[in-house]
C-alpha cells in the first residue's frame, strides 16, 4: 500500500491489457498497478542474475502455460501442482536487493546485489577478460561445439560462405 501511494505520484504502472478470452473473443482492460509492475520487473531482474539459462527458459515456458490454464479455469488439474513444484523450486536461489530509480511516468532498474549473483566479476568480465579459461581452451571448445554443424554441412554439401548447396 505504501509503495503504491509512492508510485502513484509518478504516474507509473498505467496500462491497457489486450488478451484472448476463454469464449474466443478479445478482451481489453485498463488498469493502474504500479507496485506489482515494479515488483515483478525487479524480481525478473533478480532471476536473470541468479538462475541458469535453462531454468529461465523453462520457467518462462511453464509460467505462460500455467497462466493460460489458470485463466481458463483449469486450476484443479493435477498438472498445475506439477508446474507449481517446478516454479517454486526455481526460486530457491532468487534473492537480493534491486536498486530502482523513479522518474515521472517511468522507472529504471539500476542494478542488483545478491549472494547468488551468477554475474560475479570474479569469473570474468564480459568482452574484456575471463579468469576461467585460456584462449586455447576457447579454441578447443569452439571446435568441439561446431563439430556437429561441420559434419552436417559436409554431408549435405553446404557451403556456409555462400549459404547454398554446392
Amino acid at each position: 500500500m505504501v509503495l503504491e501511494k509512492l508510485l502513484n505520484a509518478y504516474a507509473i504502472g498505467r496500462d491497457i491489457h489486450v488478451g484472448d478470452t476463454i469464449i474466443g473473443i478479445k478482451g481489453r482492460v485498463g488498469f493502474e498497478a504500479a507496485a506489482p509492475l515494479i515488483i515483478i520487473k525487479a524480481h525478473h531482474l533478480l532471476e536473470k542474475h541468479t538462475l541458469g539459462k535453462w531454468q529461465q527458459y523453462w520457467k518462462e515456458q511453464l509460467g505462460n502455460w500455467y497462466g493460460m490454464l489458470f485463466h481458463e479455469g483449469q486450476f484443479l488439474d493435477p498438472v498445475m501442482r506439477n508446474i507449481e513444484t517446478f516454479l517454486e523450486d526455481t526460486q530457491t536461489t532468487v534473492n537480493g536487493t534491486v536498486i530502482v530509480s523513479l522518474k515521472p511516468y517511468h522507472f529504471s532498474l539500476d542494478g542488483i546485489e545478491s549472494k547468488n549473483d551468477l554475474m560475479n566479476t570474479g569469473f570474468g568480465q564480459y568482452g574484456e577478460m575471463n579468469n576461467a579459461w585460456t584462449s586455447d581452451d576457447a579454441k578447443g571448445f569452439i571446435k568441439i561445439l561446431g563439430n556437429a554443424q561441420k559434419i552436417y554441412s559436409s554431408v549435405n554439401h553446404l557451403d556456409v560462405k555462400k549459404k547454398s548447396k554446392i
